[in-house]
This record gives C-alpha cells, sequence and structure tokens, in this order.
C-alpha cells in the first residue's frame, strides 16, 4: 500500500484549512488590535492588515510547498502519523512564533513613534 499518497490526501486539505482558516481569523482579530494600535486610522489598518495577510498566505504556501517536494517515503501507518504530525506541528509552531513576533514588533514600532511626538 502507498502511504505517501494517503499522506498527501491527508496533509493538504489539513494545511489548506490551516492556511485559509487561521489566516482569517488573524485578519479578522489583528484589525481590531491594529486599529487599537494606529488610534482608528482605518486606512492605514487596512493596508498593514492586507500585507500581513499576504505575508502569511506566501509563508504557508511556500512551506506547503517545499514540505511537498521534500516529503520522505513513508512506509507504514505509524511512519505517516508521525510524518503529518512533524510536518503540520512545524508550521503551526511556525505560525505562532510569526504572529507573536509581528505582535511584537508592532506594538513597538508604534510605541517608539509615540515617544518621538
Amino acid at each position: 500500500m502507498n502511504y505517501n499518497v494517503i499522506s498527501y490526501i491527508i496533509y493538504i486539505p489539513t494545511i489548506f484549512y490551516i492556511m485559509i482558516y487561521v489566516g482569517w481569523l488573524f485578519y479578522h482579530h489583528g484589525e481590531k488590535f491594529l486599529l487599537n494600535l494606529f488610534h482608528n486610522n482605518k486606512s492605514l489598518v487596512k493596508s498593514i492588515n492586507n500585507l500581513l495577510l499576504l505575508g502569511y498566505y506566501l509563508v504557508n504556501l511556500g512551506y506547503a510547498i517545499i514540505t511537498i517536494a521534500s516529503w520522505e517515503v513513508v512506509e507504514s501507518i505509524p511512519d505517516m502519523l508521525n510524518t503529518l504530525n512533524h510536518r503540520l506541528g512545524i508550521i503551526i509552531v511556525g505560525l505562532a512564533v510569526l504572529h507573536y513576533n509581528n505582535v511584537l514588533c508592532l506594538t513597538y514600532l508604534v510605541k517608539s513613534k509615540s515617544l518621538k511626538q
């Protein structure tokens, strides 16, 4: 039995679900956070939020493509589950790190800008 095909069938919808749903959550809730940071400057917030969403999608697509291109041969069900958990875990932890990094950077930039004024 070819476990790689089963792995792809599980991996591709899962990574797209993570990409679409989590991206929408970041976009929706991030807008409220950015509005608070940028004192309700809606045009600036919309631009920043769109750039963050685009970057998020590009990182996800790049990771998904690299992951599928470098997928090792899966020979058993436990090996398949281990590979899927490892690949999906890396992207979930990576997205969390990127998200908190964005939040910290934006907060720092806004606070440093307000201190200069």
